[in-house]
């Protein structure tokens, strides 16, 4: 009993301390509504979590039995899940050859996992099979299959699957690639970048980076891959074909910023449209069918649209800010064409932690309503966001 006080007095000014930490309730106001967001830990803290360093959230999508898979980058990338009738993150494993996988998880017919790794650059699958009765093992290898490289010597940064067909984004040159799930064949489809703004004089040195869409998105009907490519100019791939459609429009972009452009995300919407948004922090409106853009507007002073999801309100729900800002949460509305700034991604917890997101690397939805938004910085969380009134 005495050992016991001497604890619970030594405990009380940490208590007090933490509890004085707490944010100043007038920032509540410009948060998340804190009865609509919570986070939660890449595991089981206080150890098996996935490490510091090697816990930013870059890729999140979620299987068609409703769970979500999401990857990390860091020192290493691990693969975690989430089922929604259990609520809670379990780390899969590390990724082989990977210290990145950035909007690079798909999931095909059968259910299996593809993961673009990257610096390596092979796909590779992963097969789920009785996730929640494994034990968590930090550190242990992801036992996936690997499908090969698609290109030699490039990492794949982007991946989308339309069921039975796997597209990817690689860097740096900036190839758009096809492997068939049925025979187990690559196709290099193209270049869709031919030269960094920096080659065209028209940036500094340092600039050499081949400006493409940071995701890829498979349209309503399946039939088609769309993305970004130099210039913000926008390209198709329809499944069956041989090459890269380029077309004449590009994603909207401050004036004379065209050669900096980039879609950062997309979303399908089931009228057909495709939604995206800029590294302009500008949101715009595909019409594949005529193949045209509406610029719907900047719905945040801060450049990026770092995610955009669909929810079960209809709503498109989206996560703006670089990696210098602090990132907003924000929503439109296609009915009425009204944005909405919900307010920073802030989970408060009194009196035991207040935690916030600067960085976002990737967002999801998932049929029963939830948002899933990735933290990524060098100590992450993953947030569920609930829209419904």
């Amino acid at each position: 009993m005495k050992n016991l006080k001497l604890f619970l007095i030594a405990l009380l000014p940490i208590t007090c301390i933490v509890a004085y930490a707490q944010r100043n309730p007038d920032y509540d106001k410009v948060v998340v509504l804190q009865t609509r967001i919570d986070a939660r830990d890449l595991g089981y803290p206080p150890v098996d979590v996935i490490p510091d360093g090697e816990s930013g959230i870059t890729s999140l999508i979620v299987a068609p039995n409703g769970n979500l898979y999401g990857a990390t980058s860091g020192f290493r990338s691990h693969l975690f899940v989430l089922i929604p009738q259990h609520g809670y993150v379990q780390p899969l494993g590390v990724i082989p050859g990977a210290t990145s996988v950035t909007n690079a998880l798909a999931v095909s017919a059968r259910g299996e996992i593809l993961i673009g790794s990257a610096p390596g650059g092979h796909l590779l699958e992963y097969k789920p099979q009785n996730e929640y009765i494994q034990l968590i093992q930090i550190g242990k290898p992801l036992p996936v299959t690997d499908l090969g490289q698609p290109v030699p010597g490039e990492g794949i940064t982007a991946l989308a699957c339309n069921g039975n067909s796997v597209y990817g984004l690689t860097s740096p040159n900036a190839h758009l690639f096809e492997y068939s799930l049925m025979t187990g064949k690559f196709a290099d489809v193209g270049v869709v970048a031919e030269k960094a703004p920096g080659a065209e004089k028209l940036g500094e040195k340092f600039e050499t980076e081949k400006m493409m869409s940071r995701m890829l998105i498979v349209s309503g009907l399946g039939d088609a891959v769309w993305g970004s490519g130099q210039s913000g100019v926008l390209f198709h791939h329809y499944f069956g074909s041989k090459e890269v459609g380029k077309l004449r429009i590009q994603a909207p972009a401050i004036p004379g910023r065209e050669p900096w452009t980039r879609v950062d995300a997309f979303v399908a919407d089931p009228s057909g449209m495709i939604y995206g948004g800029t590294s302009d922090g500008y949101l715009f409106r595909l019409d594949p069918e005529k193949q045209t853009v509406t610029n719907l507007g900047k719905p945040l002073m801060q450049y990026r649209i770092d995610g955009l999801v669909r929810g079960a309100d209809g709503k498109l729900y989206g996560v703006g800010g670089g990696k210098d800002d602090m990132a907003r949460l924000l929503s439109y509305d296609p009915s009425t064409g009204a944005y909405d700034v919900l307010g920073f991604i802030d989970v408060n917890r009194r009196p035991y932690y207040t935690w916030q997101a600067y960085v976002i690397g990737a967002m999801a939805s998932d049929r029963f309503g939830t948002i899933y938004i990735g933290e990524d910085e060098r100590i992450s969380k993953l947030y569920l966001f609930y829209p419904w009134p």
